[in-house]
């Protein structure tokens, strides 16, 4: 079923809007949606426009807690979808995402050594600082390998899966090497991927670079959509192919990056959503970016959400339950034969 991009646009909005409150007001303390509303307007503008009348730990629970939680969900998506769309056109492999270079096994792997090594070794990072920082070598590592003797789309993807083998083989012996359970605990946990470690003051950097990477991305639509047709075809209409192969691989890694150094390893968002959005709007790149940078960041808003009104009481990591409801669903939309990846 085909629709207009601006009607897709309109209706995320819309539910990101409704599906943001809902995500504010519910959890293992339900608040009122006008207090919810009231808390917000007062923050945004700085000033009591409306009398408080509420618990100050009402307006903790909804500034520093959940309200950065919801936009972390909104950004990850988003970014996650964009990354999915990038390594598509890369690749011209309809199962390429965002972790097809290997980023997520590296960035597990550095997240891993910060949580069970940083005590042992006597060095103090955070996961998420880890993390980023394996997850840039691993993805350069990558395509510097495939760059060696002769750069190919189906090389890279290749090296991609050995490099990512290797990296989880290593994060696998440090986990079951862990000497006591909570690093155990810590270490599985952010593999699956969390929201948990929303902060305002690590919102900003990730919403200015996942920013920059969709203005770059639309201003490349043509290309993109040109590039999915083939390189020979694409260096024939004229579009540097290796100019557009290191454009997208470092956009793609240092927004995947970003994002995996906050929430962990969230699987298939970047790849269901692209598929969806095409079989929505089509393959025009120009109409396929927006449509799936919203229609992803609400699909892990509405998982989260749903994940905390079922379990309100636990913790439940965020990409085990994003893989749990998008296979059936991608499995089920592949099955029509009027999906086609090249539109």
């Amino acid at each position: 079923m085909k629709i207009k991009g601006q009607t897709l646009i309109v209706i995320s909005i819309i539910l990101i809007v409704i599906i943001g409150t809902i995500a504010v007001t519910v959890g293992s303390v339900n608040l009122s949606t006008i207090h919810v509303w009231k808390i917000l307007t007062n923050k945004v503008f700085n000033k009591e426009i409306f009398i408080v009348e509420w618990k100050k730990s009402t307006e903790i629970i909804v500034w520093n807690l959940r309200v950065p939680r919801v936009i972390l969900a909104l950004l990850s998506g988003a970014g996650l979808s964009l990354v999915g769309i990038l390594m598509q056109a890369l690749t011209k492999n309809s199962l390429a995402s965002p972790y097809i270079l290997g980023i997520s096994s590296g960035a597990s792997t550095g997240a891993v050594v910060s949580i069970v090594l940083g005590s042992f070794l006597g060095i103090s990072f955070s996961p998420g600082i880890g993390a980023f920082v394996f997850g840039t070598f691993t993805a350069f590592l990558v395509f510097y390998l495939a760059g060696n003797g002769g750069y190919s789309s189906t090389k890279l993807v290749l090296i991609g899966v050995a490099v990512s083998s290797l990296f989880s083989g290593i994060t696998t012996f440090l986990v079951t090497t862990a000497k006591n359970e909570s690093q155990l605990r810590g270490a599985m946990f952010w593999i699956s991927g969390s929201l948990a470690s929303a902060r305002w003051d690590n919102l900003f950097l990730v919403f200015f670079i996942l920013l920059i990477s969709v203005i770059l991305s639309l201003l490349k639509y043509r290309e993109l959509n040109i590039l999915i047709a083939g390189d020979d075809i694409a260096e024939t209409l004229g579009v540097d192919v290796k100019k557009m192969r290191f454009f997208i691989v470092i956009l793609s890694t240092f927004l995947t990056g970003f994002v995996v150094s906050l929430t962990g390893v969230i699987g298939f968002v970047g790849l269901v959503i692209p598929h969806i959005c095409r079989g929505l709007v089509g393959s025009n790149h120009k109409r396929l970016i927006p449509c799936a940078v919203l229609l992803g960041a609400l699909f892990l808003l509405a998982t989260d959400t749903l994940t905390r009104v079922i379990f309100k009481t636990q913790e439940i990591p965020i990409g085990v339950i994003t893989s749990m409801l998008g296979a059936p669903f991608f499995m089920s939309m592949l099955r029509k034969n009027s999906y086609n990846f090249g539109g």
